[in-house]
């Protein structure tokens, strides 16, 4: 009777273990698959949708260049270039380069020259700041 109980546990956690590990694999698709690099874009711009492939599924790049005129540790507000102000949404696993050192969303600074990557509407996924962008 007690290795039928400990067999029936053991079931129910391998089975909770597997719902967990597909929520987990499920929630972060796109970080398991590796988040892409700043495409390179030349000319004037302020604000961009890019469709491209990652993982072989079709995602939607949203990427947004400007000053930043206010940060907290859930949002950045940046002007754009053409004048707008865009709020993007932040999170703490965001890939962060400052002057091309890594950093984190918290030593970003009202002034700074940014650029941003969303993927998906999501929050950023990578944020870069440089003298000149």
């Amino acid at each position: 009777m007690i290795g039928t109980r400990n067999s029936v546990g053991m079931l129910r956690f391998a089975v909770l273990l597997g719902m967990v590990a597909a929520l987990v694999t499920g929630g972060t698709s796109i970080a398991a698959q590796g988040v892409p690099n700043f495409p390179n874009i030349g000319g004037d711009w302020s604000h961009i949708d890019i469709n491209r492939k990652i993982g072989g599924k079709w995602h939607t790049l949203t990427l947004d260049r400007g000053r930043i005129i206010q940060v907290t540790g859930t949002q950045l507000n940046l002007r754009e270039p053409d004048g707008t102000v865009a709020q993007i949404p932040l999170t703490p696993s965001a890939i962060v380069r400052i002057n091309s050192f890594p950093g984190s969303i918290y030593q970003l600074r009202r002034g700074m020259n940014t650029m941003t990557m969303r993927i998906d509407g999501g929050p950023a996924v990578r944020i870069k700041v440089a003298a000149r962008l």
